[in-house]
């Protein structure tokens, strides 16, 4: 009998340690949630971030936005970070940036329209244009997506009502937070 009560004793005793460790452990995981700075995004996002030196006149439209990678369940720890310039549907540019190494959400091919170097690698720009009930791809009034990959961080800068000099511009313009 006594040596059950010293197993009973021994087992509570390591769950309250469990319990004691668990809590006293520090929080490293990555958050998600809306932050005023992008200081802010970065902490919660756990990977270093770039942040736009040049918005061409476009306010930034929300908070950053740190969100989970939802592509894949392997991806969902992975965070993906945007931030927003334009307040108008006419014109807006926006820099979205996670540690999946690749795309977290799913987007239409579009067309091949240009390869561009940005922060020391070759970024690939295509847009949604050029094909039936699409604009011009000279267009000013189509979507473009620069997308790029550097240190397992995949990045993509994207515009509508910008031309593509303004989006490649606004990407070589980014710099670490």
């Amino acid at each position: 009998m006594m040596a059950t009560i010293a197993i009973g004793v021994a087992a509570a005793a390591s769950v309250v340690s469990v319990a004691t460790i668990a809590v006293a452990a520090p929080v490293t995981a990555a958050r998600t949630g809306l932050f005023a700075t992008w200081h802010g995004a970065q902490a919660a996002a756990g990977f270093p971030l770039l942040r736009p030196t040049r918005t061409y006149g476009l306010v930034r439209a929300s908070e950053v936005i740190v969100a989970r990678c939802e592509i894949s369940k392997k991806k969902a720890a992975k965070r993906n970070v945007i931030g927003e310039y334009g307040l108008t549907p006419a014109a807006n540019l926006t820099i979205s940036q996670n540690n999946s190494n690749g795309q977290c959400t799913r987007t239409s091919k579009g067309k091949f329209l240009g390869k561009y170097h940005v922060d020391g690698v070759t970024a690939s720009l295509t847009g949604d244009c050029g094909s039936k009930d699409l604009p011009s791809c000279l267009s000013k009034k189509i979507f473009l997506f620069l997308a790029w990959r550097k240190g397992g961080v995949y990045y993509q800068a994207s515009s509508y009502g910008e031309s593509r000099g303004v989006l490649v511009s606004f990407a070589r313009g980014l710099v670490r937070v």
